[in-house]
């Protein structure tokens, strides 16, 4: 009688080993689950703060361009403006060249 006692025992104390150890594993795998999602987190935060500061960066770019492009317009008509004031017979000439050009290409056949 001694024996069954002995060996009821050891599986009674291997069944509470397993069970200690998947306790371990179970708050294993929740720390683990919190550290992945801080990672997550952590890593969604920084992508969007990176294409914050490049849509920065882009619309910053695009408004010197914009004003580049006007001035360079402002700069365009103000010559144009000159020299169809110095020469506005060539002006004249010219205007009737680009109509008739104009009509001749888009003139119906």
């Amino acid at each position: 009688m001694a024996n069954s006692k002995t060996s009821n025992a050891a599986p009674q104390k291997d069944i509470e080993q397993l069970n200690d150890q998947i306790a371990t594993l179970k708050q294993d795998i929740a720390e683990i689950s919190q550290t992945l999602s801080g990672l997550g987190k952590s890593s969604r935060d920084a992508a969007g703060d990176h294409v914050r500061e490049r849509a920065a960066h882009l619309r910053d770019a695009g408004e010197e361009q914009l004003h580049a492009a006007r001035q360079q317009a402002d700069v365009l008509g103000r010559q144009a403006a000159d020299t169809v004031r110095d020469q506005p017979a060539v002006a004249v000439g010219m205007a009737v060249g680009l109509g008739f050009l104009l009509g001749f290409v888009t003139g119906r056949k």
